[in-house]
């Protein structure tokens, strides 16, 4: 699996959490109020391995 597709499925985990009814999940009243930071942080931290295993000579 080419790093690029890896991106397109983070993007699309980043849209079905984001911009879903999984939204409701999430924003729920009981819910921890670091939750929505949480899941940006992971999203980043995910991009940033795809790209930091992709190196500097797949350019």
């Amino acid at each position: 699996m080419s790093s690029q597709d890896k991106t397109l499925l983070l993007f699309l985990l980043g849209v079905l959490l984001f911009a879903s009814p999984l939204v409701a999940w999430w924003s729920r009243s009981g819910a921890p109020w670091y939750l929505p930071y949480l899941l940006w942080g992971t999203i980043i931290a995910l991009a940033w391995v795809v790209q930091w295993r992709r190196g500097r000579h797949d350019l």
